[in-house]
């Protein structure tokens, strides 16, 4: 009898632990989420030496310079990433420097976006970059992260455009890329805006006008009486030894928000690039070119509701070559030009890099480079600019 009873609990807990075991729900796995640093270093010494009017009395400095960048990036998923990234600015073109002091160090946001991609097309918003607007350059000449005069200059007045916008792309193939970029924003809310030309008193630029008010009124915004909308239909390609872009950038500038019955300023920025590389006996040889050409309507300087029959005309043209002889050991060389034509005025600006670079460890680099900076002006006699040869040290996290 006591054999039996205890033969039946058995079963019964073995039946009780079965049903147990099949009522059990798995829950769904997460996404995985990921998170890393990246950033980069730049410090060293800038020599220079000025080509100046007989009665200009500046004199020549030789500044210790210092650019850092310090982000996040991440992901959530197959589908979601994101990047938030600051910069400490070198303090000018010219690398003068900016204060240590509280709330004066010259920090520049750079990146911040949420992107989500799927079935080879993406989509992201916030402060972006648009990777076809930038020409290929010199990886030699980067030495303090083309924040300098001689090397980020060019990128700019060529259409680089980087600010608050919202970017999509779409891989037709494994080679060919399309994008769409498109910001609708204060004329400094994007780099893209220095391209547009036409004096507004007293600034030669629309873009200066704009960035006047920053640090002269109480909350240290810019002047929000300036509107941009600006749009860059692209396509990229890639192969195994090259690779080129095209874009056309299209904008409207209003200067007057605060009024109906003024002009807008309207224009188109057109921009080409390629890039090639190969194996040589000497080592990896990259040779580039960039050309774009921009065109906008002028506003009276005076009276924003006129606009002159004359148009602001811009072109600008890079080239140059890279030579690594040993992995990214290597020399570089680029010349670059601007050339832009308004009423009464055309002026002509020339720059001129070379460089060396030599990686102590695959995240730490020092270089040496000679820059040379000129500026023609109609009518003026006299060429303008300035000679700088930098020593440099940077370090990149990737």
């Amino acid at each position: 009898m006591r054999v039996a009873i205890c033969l039946l609990l058995i079963s019964s807990a073995a039946y009780a632990e079965e049903a147990v075991t099949d009522t059990v729900v798995v829950e769904p796995k997460k996404p995985a989420k990921w998170i890393e640093p990246y950033g980069a270093i730049a410090g060293g010494m800038r020599v220079e030496s000025l080509h100046q009017p007989a009665d200009a009395q500046r004199g020549t400095q030789n500044p210790t310079v210092a650019v850092s960048r310090l982000g996040l990036r991440g992901g959530y998923g197959e589908h979601i990433s994101f990047a938030s990234e600051f910069e400490a600015a070198l303090g000018g073109s010219q690398g003068y420097g900016a204060s240590v002091w509280e709330g004066q160090a010259a920090l520049a946001v750079r990146d911040q976006f949420v992107k989500y991609a799927r079935a080879g097309a993406s989509i992201a918003a916030g402060r972006i970059a648009d990777p076809a607007s930038f020409d290929y350059a010199s990886a030699h000449i980067g030495d303090l992260l083309y924040t300098d005069l001689y090397t980020r200059d060019p990128l700019l007045y060529s259409g680089a455009d980087r600010g608050n916008g919202i970017i999509g792309t779409y891989a037709i193939n494994d080679h060919i890329t399309t994008g769409l970029t498109f910001h609708s924003t204060n004329p400094t809310g994007i780099t893209g805006t220095l391209i547009v030309g036409g004096k507004l008193q007293p600034f030669d630029r629309p873009f200066y006008l704009a960035s006047a008010a920053v640090g002269n009124n109480q909350n240290n915004l810019p002047d929000h009486n300036l509107h941009i909308y600006f749009g860059s239909p692209s396509v990229r390609v890639h192969y195994d030894n090259f690779e080129a872009q095209s874009e056309v950038q299209l904008y409207t500038l209003d200067t007057q928000q605060s009024i109906s019955d003024d002009q807008t300023i309207r224009g188109y920025n057109l921009r080409l690039g390629g890039r090639a590389w190969t194996q040589t006996a000497i080592g990896k040889i990259t040779g580039f070119a960039n050309v774009s050409r921009n065109r906008n309507e002028i506003l009276d300087p005076v009276d924003s509701k006129y606009r002159l029959p004359d148009l602001f005309r811009s072109y600008t043209f890079s080239t140059g070559v890279d030579v690594d002889y040993l992995r990214k050991n290597g020399v570089g060389f680029e010349y670059a030009m601007v050339d832009t034509k308004e009423p009464d005025q055309h002026v002509r600006l020339h720059y001129i890099n070379l460089a060396t670079t030599y990686w102590i460890e695959d995240v730490l680099a020092i270089a040496l480079r000679g820059s040379v900076y000129a500026q023609q002006i109609s009518g003026e006699m006299m060429t303008t600019g300035s000679r700088s040869l930098f020593v440099t040290a940077r370090l990149v996290l990737d």
